[in-house]
């Protein structure tokens, strides 16, 4: 039987976003989260006594601001050299050869598959052919797989590639290709890295298709259990496949429903108990969290308040860090509504005029265009003085949240009717 790892995507001192770190320690710890997850896959990789580890791209983020990051990483590799342990790698769109300008001397257990075109790799010792293309450049938009080589008769064949299949929705669109395409390659596996979400399933089975996600979460769009995948093989046959996580610190995203809360404290009492019981589930991990409130709910008008809204955000903390110090709150999204919110549309005085005006906006696919031309010049100065809001998502995903935060703002700051 042999083994080996499949992992992609590790960004190596790639920063965790929209985290508050409260001390020097936490910091360091959350700094460290991706070199944390490379070291947990060398000591998986020694514990399973795997034969080799395939990278497909993006080992790095970019380039180094100094040769640290790829010393570091050398010295993972050299654990591994020590273990008789390969590792085979292939750039993707972050560390091109055209975006890593620094040279470091790997290991000799470390192999790059060559970016001008696809190579092979034939390990007679234990029947296994690698095969694989890296990228030269940060875009690229031709389908690599069509060019791979055909199978390897009477070995297991085994591909890396950096793509985006057909297209994702939170992924530029690199290397474009099918699965009918890889299929006609004749291999048995093929390993695939860029999309960070794993596979819970396989895209395919004959050949087995998988993404392996990246082993350590970045940000909130990146949620839940993060790892690599240990594959069995035996001759030409693939026998199972395992997913193990690497992540020290895991993002998750709760969403409250509120509207039957009556009371502040409800809803911060329901927030703590949701926060501990996630947290719990992570079993000693440490866990960053957006809470978002929704609902149609008397305490609406006090979490409109911004004095209000304030001390709730300071209460969530608090009992956040009482559960756990490894506990972070990446943001707070109020989305509530009064419960007055659907009979004060039908009315004809100034709150009802607000309320139709609202909708109306939300509906009209034309104003919300040129609100979104007008939004972005500012959000280009925000990314220029660097605030990343990319974890948002894209600004046609953030507006309706907008829009319907400035209705609750609006209506707080005139006045609105009781509820």
């Amino acid at each position: 039987m042999t083994k080996f790892i499949h992992t992609a995507d590790l960004h190596i001192d790639s920063p965790l976003r929209g985290l508050a770190v409260r001390d020097e320690a936490m910091m360091r710890r959350v700094q460290r989260a991706t070199r944390t997850a490379l070291e947990r896959i060398v000591d998986l990789a020694i514990e399973q006594q795997v034969a080799f580890i395939l990278i497909a791209g993006d080992l790095f983020d970019g380039d180094w601001k100094d040769m640290h990051s790829g010393q570091w990483v050398a010295g993972q590799f050299r654990r591994l050299a020590d273990a008789d342990i390969g590792v085979y790698y292939i750039r993707g769109n972050h560390d091109a050869v055209s975006q890593i300008q620094r040279k470091i001397r790997w290991p000799d257990n470390v192999v790059e598959l060559p970016h001008d075109e696809p190579a092979t790799i034939t390990l007679e010792d234990i029947g296994v052919a690698i095969h694989g293309q890296g990228f030269a450049d940060r875009e690229v938009m031709v389908d690599l797989a069509a060019k791979y080589p055909q199978r390897i008769s009477g070995m297991f064949n085994v591909a890396m590639l950096h793509t985006s299949l057909t297209g994702s929705e939170h992924h530029d669109t690199y290397a474009p290709t099918t699965i009918e395409t890889l299929r006609s390659r004749g291999y048995d596996y093929w390993a695939l890295g860029h999309i960070h979400l794993r596979n819970v399933a396989p895209l395919s089975t004959e050949p087995y298709v998988a993404y392996s996600g990246n082993p350590q979460g970045r940000h909130i769009r990146e949620p839940g259990a993060k790892g690599c995948l240990v594959a069995e093989i035996e001759g030409e046959s693939l026998k199972q496949v395992t997913f193990h996580p690497t992540d020290s610190l895991r993002w998750q995203e709760l969403v409250l429903d509120v509207s039957q809360e009556t009371s502040l404290e409800g809803v911060l009492a329901q927030a703590g108990s949701a926060i501990r019981t996630v947290h719990d589930q992570h079993q000693g991990l440490g866990s960053a969290f957006r809470l978002t409130f929704y609902g149609t709910t008397k305490v609406h008008q006090q979490l409109s308040d911004l004095i209000k809204r304030n001390e709730v955000l300071l209460e969530v903390h608090n009992a956040a860090e009482a559960i756990d110090d490894e506990i972070w709150i990446e943001k707070i999204r109020f989305e509530t509504q009064p419960q007055s919110q659907a009979s004060l549309q039908d009315t004809h005085d100034l709150w009802g005029s607000i309320a139709q005006q609202f909708d109306k906006v939300q509906a009209d696919t034309e104003a919300i265009k040129q609100l979104e031309e007008l939004v972005k010049p500012v959000l280009d100065k925000v990314s220029a003085q660097h605030i990343a809001l990319s974890d948002e998502g894209t600004l046609d995903e953030r507006l309706p949240h907008w829009i319907t935060a400035a209705q609750q703002l609006l209506r707080s700051r005139l006045g609105a009717p009781s509820e």
